[in-house]
């Protein structure tokens, strides 16, 4: 049987691992757009999705943050 701190550290270590690739993501998506030409035709609004991925980004940032001091 697990323990209680054991299930708590797996949760959070869990949740860490998912805004790590959140932002992992958000970055190779970012990549592209600022390096590459790929994906730009897709997206009218260019700014608008670099803004979202920054907010991904930065987001996933604080959360890792917290996490991490857990």
């Amino acid at each position: 049987m697990i323990g209680r701190s054991a299930l708590m550290a797996d949760l959070l270590n869990a949740s860490l691992l998912h805004f790590k690739a959140s932002k992992a993501r958000a970055e190779a998506n970012l990549d592209v757009y600022l390096i590459g030409s790929a994906g730009v035709g897709e997206h009218p609004d260019i700014v608008e999705e670099v803004n979202k991925l920054v907010k991904i980004i930065t987001e996933a940032d604080e959360a890792i943050k917290y996490l991490e001091k857990k």
